[in-house]
């Protein structure tokens, strides 16, 4: 039976330093020499996503000379262009099928010598400022000219790269219109590989000589370089949510290869959270480094059985890196963004004290140190159960409560599948992917007489699985319309609970949401106006306030969303009166600025769509769908 197929753990970068005048430094990836051993394919199914375009190409009955890529990080740009080197080098498109690879781009020490199993990374700017003279325009003429200026001076390594392939990197921060002209140094050689990074900082480039390109000059730059080279392109990036996985898949490959087994129970996201917070740009190479630093003091390198406890100083390293980058403080948003509801903060920040409480007793090995973080929010749409929630799991986050604050907010009717044996995996897969999760409308899992048909079934046991298994290492939230002041009818969450004990029993706490008073509301227009960059007049808020003192008291009153949606009628007819000037020019002032008779004019809209006056009405602009989504 074959042996299982590889995936790249990390990009093959290797740095040398010839032994010349000026102690010449030379990045280059260096091709495995088993690479028929490494699986594209392997890789995506791994998790790798950010390699479909790179597979799509491979399948190319003929590749371009030149390939731009862009990326997210020049880690995962390299490790694309290993993988299509290693593609072309299978496909035996050279000349010498038979070539014998012996190492010897270092065989003097002095001289860097062409391998097809190395391939040299080039920083543009490297490039540029040997050709560079400040006296003499770069590009077209000016660069020929400040080729022949040049001959006296020490000539770089890659001055000799003329027929293997190479690979040049172009930062945004480092990009120039005069790339075009350099590109052309490298007119014969076998494939010229070119990478695309807007991101600032991949430590390619220390001295940066030329001013920084906006996004869209960059964008247009590269696509003159795939038209003038006729060049095959290709994105490598991740989707919104799978970096993780991927990096956690990386994690589980790099262990495995190097023959490491884990106890039940380990925390991967634990290690995958410390690269990414210490280098985004390279973190496979740093789970590598982490790795190394776990295993410095084993004794002997054959069954080596990792368990948490030998990366507890993962812990001091997260600290450390936190207090330089502070990121994101859950509890100043919580402060300075929700108007009113103390109760519901002061509860949150009983939950993060109890596992912080908690967290330094399992640290003494004091035994029963166990917290459900499972919870319910009951509440009419709009009173923020959303974002308590979001900011709830970056406090844990920052805390070091939670491995990460990836946020899902999904509909109950969501878990169901499409088909018998759907849910589970459908419900597996979100606890997953996700850390902070909320289930909007948790009792559309079950019929509204509280039975279930055989999808909810599912959906239901594999839930009770996995608040088991993560009710310690994620923060789990069932939502949805209940609560004290709801009647007995129209409290579907409590017959949601009441259908079903497993969920009911494994629940720690319930935060009741009140509906806004018609002075929150005001003040809740007021900072949603700020944050939107409009300037109001003084007499706003008790306009606003006379409006909502005629809705807070509706049964369909929507909370906040009413306030977000006031302000953007209240937009619609600025835009209006600022379009009937027919005005050449408008200032910064006039276009930031709401009248009281913008504001007045979307009450009155919004009074006639809801049928204030007449309570029968079609509602306009919130209908009961719309207002039965995930809070806000």
């Amino acid at each position: 039976m074959a042996d299982k197929k590889k995936i790249l753990v990390k990009a093959p970068v290797k740095i040398e330093y010839l032994n010349n005048e000026v102690s010449e430094k030379v990045t280059y990836l260096k091709l495995p020499a088993d690479f028929e051993q490494y699986s594209l394919k392997e890789d995506i199914k791994k998790g790798g996503v950010q390699f479909h375009e790179i597979a799509r190409l491979t399948q190319k009955k003929r590749i371009s000379r030149v390939v731009s890529l862009s990326a997210d990080s020049s880690e995962m740009g390299l490790m694309a262009i290993t993988y299509l080197a290693m593609h072309l080098k299978e496909r035996r498109i050279y000349e010498d099928e038979m070539f014998f690879d012996c190492d010897d781009a270092f065989k003097d020490g002095r001289e860097w010598h062409e391998s097809r199993m190395k391939i040299p990374v080039i920083p543009i700017s490297e490039i540029a400022d040997f050709l560079r003279d400040d006296t003499i325009p770069f590009g077209n003429e000016g660069f020929m000219m400040a080729q022949a200026q040049n001959k006296s001076k020490h000539q770089p390594y890659w001055r000799s790269c003329r027929k293997e392939s190479i690979c040049i990197v172009i930062e945004k921060d480092s990009a120039s219109f005069g790339c075009m002209d350099i590109l052309n140094l490298f007119a014969k050689n076998r494939n010229v590989f070119v990478l695309f990074l807007e991101n600032e900082g991949t430590g390619f480039m220390d001295n940066l000589p030329f001013e920084s390109m906006d996004t869209a000059h960059f964008l247009a730059l590269q696509n003159n370089f795939i038209l003038s080279y006729a060049a095959d392109a290709a994105n490598v990036s991740f989707g919104k949510s799978d970096r993780q996985v991927y990096y956690k898949n990386i994690l589980k490959q790099n262990l495995s290869q190097r023959g490491i087994k884990v106890k039940r129970g380990f925390s991967y996201e634990r290690v995958v959270n410390l690269a990414n917070s210490v280098d985004k740009k390279a973190v496979c190479e740093m789970m590598d480094k982490i790795i190394e630093y776990a295993l410095k003091d084993v004794e002997g390198l054959e069954n080596v059985v990792f368990q948490n406890s030998d990366f507890d100083f993962v812990d001091h390293f997260m600290r450390e890196n936190s207090d330089k980058n502070t990121g994101t403080d859950g509890r100043k948003l919580m402060e300075t963004n929700l108007v009113g509801i103390q109760d519901i903060k002061q509860q949150v920040y009983d939950v993060i004290n109890v596992m912080k409480y908690n967290k330094m007793r399992s640290q003494m090995n004091i035994g029963g140190s166990h917290y459900h973080n499972v919870h319910v929010m009951l509440g009419a749409p709009g009173t923020a159960k959303t974002t308590v929630a979001k900011y709830m799991g970056m406090m844990m986050f920052d805390e070091k409560l939670l491995p990460d604050n990836r946020f899902i907010c999904i509909n109950g009717a969501e878990l169901k599948g499409m088909y018998v044996g759907h849910s589970a995996p459908k419900t597996k897969a979100l606890f997953e992917k996700y850390d902070v999760i909320i289930i909007d409308e948790a009792y559309s899992i079950v019929e509204s007489d509280g039975r279930t048909d055989s999808f909810g079934n599912e959906a239901i046991a594999q839930l009770i699985i996995e608040l088991e298994k993560h009710s310690t290492d994620k923060l789990i939230i069932f939502a949805g319309y209940g609560g004290k002041k709801v009647t007995e009818k129209d409290n579907r969450m409590q017959a949601f609970m009441d259908a079903n004990p497993g969920i009911k029993s494994r629940i720690t706490s319930t935060f009741y949401f009140d509906s806004y008073s018609a002075e929150e509301m005001a003040q809740i227009f007021l900072r949603i106006a700020k944050i939107s960059n409009y300037k109001t007049q003084p007499e706003t808020e008790l306009v606003v306030r006379d409006f909502f003192e005629k809705r807070v008291g509706d049964k369909d009153f929507g909370n906040g969303r009413e306030a977000r949606s006031l302000l953007e009628n209240a937009v619609l007819f600025a835009a209006r009166r600022i379009m009937a000037q027919k005005k050449n020019s408008y200032t910064e002032s006039e276009l930031m600025t709401l009248t009281l008779d913008d504001i007045k004019a979307a009450a009155k809209r919004m009074e006639q769509g809801f049928g204030m006056k007449q309570r029968n009405r079609q509602q306009i602009g919130f209908s009961k769908k719309a207002m039965d989504g995930c809070t806000v």
